[in-house]
């Protein structure tokens, strides 16, 4: 997976790698990587894989919150790529801030977006994965290569879309098991959690005198300083409210990045934030809901970039001793992006808020699907469920196999 290699009669370029951090050498997870209009980020161990269109680029850009930005060179001997990040050291004289300085950059970033991020439609071509585990085992894993047509920031999310261009499911639930977590609408993620766009999701006005809002230690992002602001609710509503970290570009006031974590305090208005449906005799308990929403800056303009959202609970039949913990993680990453002659995703072809992509695809053993396409490198973990379940499909389509099952 470090290797370096060339795919010539495919038209692409595979530069693949690893990301550490250099002062403590652990791998760094969720960098931008980028080269030549094409972007991937790394996984939860650092390692990334970048298909760049043609031939072997000449520099990759390497860069994430809180580290220097890096633009590193690709060896022309196709070695592999160790990377070492540096952590940003911002020297700050002392300063005093007053309590409602967050409401207003926080309100002067929401005044700038129509100037900040894109006035005309743009289609994106992404990559998208969820996965279902059952405490540590994995039970649900589908992925898709996506379109996403998103109109301009003046406008709302309501003719926004996505198709699905092809996808796999790489993992089946065993017959023994009795409860299935499948997640609905998965690919419509870089919609619904673009808060940036969808205002409504932690913007919305009415609710913004329920949060409380406090300034932190500036951060660096792409080697420019960044606001870093923190929300947290200070009144309860009918509904769950979030608390959210906001990094703001201190020269633009673009939003760069926002971290986001439900209120847990109260069960049910939690749990209907996460639930569409259950069993009656399940109890459900929500544990976690949170989004980390990413944008990068290119030619003054800012864009999409990657989501990831994690919900965790756990259930448990009445009358039973045992409970079930679950994780979903979904993750969407921008790969390329067009903007001349874009138009909308046709209506036959849209994936529903409703649909589920686990009913959606095939299972899929190719170990070439993805062709020239980036994606998310799978972990060590994900990457060995998968082998395991290919060997169990193979085995059961043998010959031997279906003559002794029907014996």
């Amino acid at each position: 997976m470090l290797t370096t290699i060339v795919v010539a009669a495919q038209g692409y370029h595979v530069v693949a790698g690893m990301v550490s951090d250099a002062q403590s050498r652990q791998p760094l997870a969720r960098v931008s990587i980028t080269a030549d209009g094409v972007a991937t980020v790394t996984n939860e161990q650092g390692r990334f894989t970048l298909k760049v269109p043609g031939a072997r680029p000449a520099f990759i850009n390497v860069s994430m919150l809180g580290f220097k930005a890096r633009h590193v060179a690709v060896p022309s001997d196709d070695s592999p790529l160790d990377i070492m990040l540096t952590p940003s050291i911002i020297t700050l004289n002392e300063i005093v801030v007053r309590a409602d300085d967050a409401v207003a950059v926080v309100r002067a970033a929401l005044s700038k977006v129509p100037d900040n991020y894109s006035r005309s439609s743009v289609l994106y071509k992404g990559f998208y994965r969820e996965t279902v585990q059952k405490r540590r085992q994995f039970i649900s894993v589908s992925e898709a290569v996506v379109d996403v047509y998103k109109t301009s920031y003046e406008q709302d999310i309501s003719r926004e879309a996505v198709a699905i261009t092809r996808g796999r499911r790489l993992l089946n639930m065993k017959p023994a098991d009795t409860l299935g977590v499948k997640i609905m609408g998965g690919p419509v993620l870089p919609v619904v959690a673009d808060v940036v766009k969808n205002s409504e999701m932690l913007f919305y006005e009415d609710d913004m005198p329920y949060y409380h809002f406090e300034m932190d230690t500036p951060q660096k992002l792409d080697d420019r300083l960044q606001y870093v602001v923190h929300m947290s609710p200070r009144q309860q509503q009918r509904y769950a409210l979030f608390y959210a970290t906001l990094y703001i570009d201190q020269q633009t006031l673009a939003f760069t990045r926002a971290e986001l974590t439900l209120d847990m305090s109260r069960r049910l208005p939690a749990m209907e934030a996460m639930l569409v449906k259950k069993p009656a005799t399940l109890h459900f308990r929500p544990r976690e809901l949170s989004f980390s929403i990413h944008y990068r800056t290119e030619d003054g303009v800012t864009y999409l970039s990657y989501v990831r959202n994690v919900m965790r609970f756990t259930c448990d039949w009445r009358r039973r001793l045992f409970y079930s913990p679950f994780t979903t993680i979904s993750e969407f990453v921008v790969t390329d992006r067009q903007q001349q002659a874009v138009r909308p995703i046709r209506g036959r072809d849209t994936f529903s808020r409703r649909d589920k992509l686990y009913d959606r695809v095939e299972y899929f053993s190719d170990p070439n699907f993805w062709g020239p396409d980036n994606i998310i490198e799978p972990t060590e973990t994900l990457d060995k469920a998968i082998e395991r379940l290919k060997r169990r499909v193979s085995a059961a389509a043998s010959p031997a196999s279906d003559e002794s099952h029907h014996k």
